[in-house]
């Protein structure tokens, strides 16, 4: 028995260890095969992320392509308009610059025209030749030719045409992108799930060998939820640049960067600061995460703020002997970070925190709040371009009131709100009085003065709701909602007096005759409404001129067609 269990002894130990032996070697094995298919997992991965990249590069490159292109354009449509000025040309030239700087073969192949399909470069070379010969006729001060040269090239379809590509193969890319941002996110998970498998049987096999292996897989689990959480980084980042594309005022891309920011860093407060009009400061756009701290100022001057001056991200601590901003009067720690787009400075971004060590904690989230300020600050820029352009559409260029387009399209809303809540329109047909006498004898620049000095005394005088529009030469007009002749007429008697009293800073005589008309104490319909105001003005230009005529109403009308007959009504009107 006791050599039985002697020779058991050995004989288990041997058993143990070819156990052992087996189990070591199937280990190895096991261990060898996930790493192959981990490594294989980071090549695959790699390689995607490298089309990614090359995608997304030659994405950025045509969306900055498209961008010269429309500044190329903007700036032919700008010569049309104000002719020969220098600095517009200046800006034609430095646009087409731009444009030529991308080879050809960064643009789509082709574009669709109608139902054919022709190619991109032959339509970017037809462009590249109308641009130049319409600015070639500008420049020698032959406006007529330069616009027909305009229409007659196409400039303004083929710019459509080709943007239209663009935007085509935009989204062919982004499609692209998509796909592959798929493989990569199949890929990671498959690889995450082969590293926790392969962390989980490495525990399970040397628990009681090593507490580094422990430790080991703790510091792994870490990296793996730090990649997570700088890919969701990355990921939210990607979606607000998304969105903020979309973004059709300041107001949505405000939206969007603070629900962007709370998502990011949710410790931390903000606010942002662009540019008023005349640029001369920054006013408070929007703030978030703030709620019982003080109040910002509404207005920060470009003197006030160090970021500004050095165009680089500053921190302002209250407690410390820094340098500290003018405008800082707060308690908590600011990280401010100038937004730049194109080399001009867009906006100021601000990100507040609190507590203690703030100033480290800011110093942690600034490459986040540098990709925000870039975002927007490129939201900003689209945005300031769009809405030059829509001013550019919209708008008289000497005046600055709206266009004849823009009032027919308004002034038949407007009637059509008005009959289905039953309420009035009046409309003021303003014409000056002996205005080509005024050029004769001024000059075509005062003319332009008095003009645009009619229009500001005629705004002075309307509501916000009201409409005022130029509708050709020295002729304007004025749309009234909710508005009856008696108010309107005693309207067009202020604005009257307020054109009259023009003559003395202009030095020459100023007057303008006023017809009056409204809907639907006069009229019936919108060229009713026209046909009545322009036939009141005509009579005030009869009745001696610097004066407010009201278009007669219906009953009035019927009556003077019964006294007069046909014959004489035709005439009167």
């Amino acid at each position: 028995m006791q050599a039985h269990l002697a020779s058991d002894g050995p004989r288990a130990g041997r058993k143990a260890s070819d156990a052992l032996g087996r189990s070591s070697i199937v280990t190895i094995a096991f261990l060898a095969v996930m790493i192959a298919l981990v490594m294989s997992g980071f090549v695959y991965i790699s390689h995607q992320q490298t089309l990614v990249e090359e995608v997304r590069k030659n994405a950025r490159t045509l969306r900055v392509a498209r961008q010269a292109v429309m500044e190329t354009g903007a700036a032919v449509a700008d010569l049309m308009i104000r002719h020969d000025s220098e600095p517009k040309l200046l800006n034609y030239a430095r646009a087409l610059n731009w444009l030529n700087s991308f080879p050809e073969d960064i643009f789509p192949r082709t574009a669709s025209r109608g139902s054919e399909e022709v190619p991109a470069s032959a339509i970017l070379t037809a462009l590249k030749a109308g641009w130049a010969d319409t600015v070639s006729a500008v420049v020698a001060k032959q406006p007529e030719i330069a616009q027909s040269l305009y229409v007659a090239r196409e400039i303004q379809p083929n710019t459509t045409t080709l943007i239209d590509a663009i935007l085509a193969d935009l989204t062919r890319r982004e499609a692209i992108e998509a796909s592959l941002n798929r493989r990569i996110s199949s890929a990671t998970s498959i690889v995450l799930g082969l590293q926790i498998m392969t962390g989980a049987f490495c525990i399970l096999a040397f628990l009681g060998a090593s507490r580094s292996s422990s430790r080991d897989a703790r510091a792994r689990d870490q990296a793996v939820g730090n990649a997570n959480a700088s890919r969701e980084q990355v990921s939210r980042l990607f979606e607000m640049t998304e969105m903020l594309q979309s973004a059709l005022d300041h107001g949505d891309a405000n939206a969007v960067l603070r629900a962007t920011a709370g998502e990011l860093i949710p410790e931390f407060g903000g606010a942002l600061y662009v540019f008023n009009n005349s640029r001369d400061r920054l006013t408070l756009s929007t703030n978030w995460g703030r709620p019982d701290r003080e109040a910002l100022p509404d207005a920060i001057g470009l003197q006030q703020c160090w970021a500004l001056k050095r165009g680089k991200p500053h921190i302002n601590h209250p407690s410390s002997h820094k340098l500290r901003c003018e405008h800082y009067h707060v308690s908590d720690c600011a990280l401010e970070i100038p937004m730049i787009a194109r080399g001009e400075i867009l906006g100021l971004l601000q990100i507040y925190c609190a507590g203690d060590q703030a100033e480290e904690r800011l110093k942690d989230v600034a490459n986040i709040g540098a990709a925000l300020a870039d975002a927007m600050s490129l939201a900003l820029s689209n945005i300031a371009l769009r809405d030059k352009l829509r001013s550019q559409a919209l708008r008289d260029p000497l005046t600055g009131l709206y266009n004849r387009r823009y009032m027919e399209d308004a002034l038949e809303r407007v009637v059509r709100l008005a009959e289905r809540e039953r309420t009035e329109v009046s409309v003021i047909m303003i014409d000056l009085d002996n205005f080509k006498r005024l050029n004769d004898q001024h000059g075509h620049a005062k003319g332009d003065a008095v003009l645009r000095d009619a229009a500001a005394a005629v705004t002075n005088q309307l509501r916000e709701t009201d409409i005022a529009c130029r509708y050709g030469g020295e002729e304007l007009i004025v749309v009234l909602p909710n508005c009856g002749i008696d108010i309107a007429a005693a309207k067009a008697e202020r604005i009257r007096i307020s054109i009259e009293a023009l003559s003395e800073p202009n030095g020459a005589q100023v007057s303008a005759s006023l017809g009056v008309a409204s809907v639907p104490a006069t009229s019936t319909s919108t060229r009713d409404l026209l046909a009545n105001s322009d036939a009141a003005l005509y009579r005030a230009k009869q009745e001696g001129r610097n004066r407010v005529v009201r278009a007669p109403s219906h009953k009035t009308k019927g009556a003077r067609m019964e006294q007069s007959g046909p014959g004489d009504a035709l005439a009167a009107e």
